[in-house]
C-alpha cells in the first residue's frame, strides 16, 4: 500500500521549482543590468567608472557572505523555498564574474539534485507561476533600491548635520577663549553667553545626526526586508550586528574625545571658578 502523504512535501518541492526557475531568470537580467551599468559608468566618466566599481566590489564580497550558507547541511534541512530561490538568484547573478559564486551554484545545483529531483534549468515549473514569482522579485528589488536610497540620504544628511555640529563647536571655542581675554566684562559675558548657545546647538545637531545613522526602526525594517527577500537570518543578524558597530560615523569617536577634552577644559578656564577653588 503506497504511504500517503499530507501534500506538504509536494507543495514545498512545488514552490522550490517554481523560485529556482524564476530565480534563474532574476538573476540574468541582474547580471546584464550590472554589466550595462559599469559600461554607463567608464563612458561618463573615470570618477564614476571607480565609484561603481567600488560598490559593484561591496556587492560581491556581500554575495559572498550568503552564499556561505549553501555549504552547510544544517542550512539546507531547514531552508525555505524562498532562501533556496534566493541563494540560486545569488550564485547565477555572479557565476560570470566570481569563481566562488560558481562553485556555490555547482552546490547548490547538487542539493537541488539530490532532495529534491530538480534540475535547476529545467525545473518544470508552470510558466504563469514563474512570472508571477518573477513579478514579486521585481517588487522586492524595487523596494530594496527604495531603501537604499533612503538610507543614502539619511547618512548624507547625518553627516551634514555632524559637520554642522563640529563648526559651532569650533566656534564656541573661540568665543570661550575671546571671554578670557576680553577685559570689557559685557563683552566677557556676550561671548560667554555666544559660547554656550553654539555649544547647545552643536548638541541638537550632533544628536539629530546620530539619530540618522542609528536608527533601530530602519534597521528593524531592513532586517524585516531582507528575512522576507529569504535571505537567512543569520546572515541577516550579521548585517545588522556590521550596521551597528558602524552605526556612529567615524568622526564620532574623534569629536567624541574632543568633547571630553574641552570639558575638562571649560572646568578650569573660567575666570570665576578659577578663583574659587571648586575643581581643585
Amino acid at each position: 500500500m503506497a504511504e500517503e502523504t499530507d501534500g506538504i512535501e509536494e507543495a514545498f518541492e512545488g514552490q522550490v521549482r517554481i523560485l529556482v526557475t524564476a530565480a534563474g531568470q532574476v538573476a540574468e537580467r541582474l547580471a546584464r543590468a550590472r554589466e550595462q551599468a559599469l559600461q554607463r559608468a567608464q563612458a561618463h566618466s573615470e570618477q564614476q567608472a571607480r565609484e561603481m566599481q567600488s560598490r559593484l566590489e561591496a556587492e560581491r564580497r556581500a554575495a559572498r557572505a550568503e552564499l556561505a550558507s549553501v555549504y552547510r547541511t544544517d542550512w539546507w534541512d531547514r531552508a525555505t523555498p524562498e532562501q533556496i530561490g534566493h541563494a540560486y538568484q545569488v550564485a547565477r547573478a555572479w557565476a560570470h564574474e566570481d569563481f566562488g559564486a560558481v562553485k556555490a551554484e555547482q552546490r547548490i545545483r547538487a542539493e537541488l539534485r539530490s532532495r529534491y529531483g530538480i534540475e535547476a534549468d529545467n525545473a518544470g515549473a508552470a510558466p504563469a507561476d514563474v512570472q508571477a514569482a518573477i513579478e514579486r522579485a521585481d517588487r522586492d528589488r524595487a523596494q530594496a533600491d527604495a531603501e537604499r536610497r533612503r538610507e543614502q540620504a539619511e547618512r548624507a544628511e547625518a553627516q551634514r548635520l555632524l559637520r554642522d555640529a563640529g563648526h559651532e563647536e569650533r566656534r564656541a571655542d573661540d568665543a570661550r577663549a575671546a571671554a578670557q581675554h576680553e577685559p570689557d566684562p559685557a563683552e566677557r559675558l556676550r561671548a560667554v553667553a555666544e559660547a554656550e548657545q553654539r555649544e547647545a546647538t552643536a548638541s541638537y545637531l550632533r544628536a539629530d545626526g546620530r539619530a540618522l545613522y542609528d536608527s533601530a526602526e530602519r534597521r528593524q525594517t531592513t532586517a524585516h526586508h531582507l528575512e522576507a527577500k529569504g535571505i537567512d537570518r543569520e546572515v541577516v543578524a550579521a548585517k545588522i550586528r556590521s550596521d551597528v558597530s558602524q552605526g556612529r560615523p567615524a568622526t564620532e569617536a574623534v569629536q567624541a574625545t574632543s568633547r571630553t577634552t574641552k570639558a575638562r577644559k571649560a572646568r578650569t578656564r573660567g575666570p570665576q571658578r578659577q578663583r574659587s577653588g571648586l575643581d581643585r
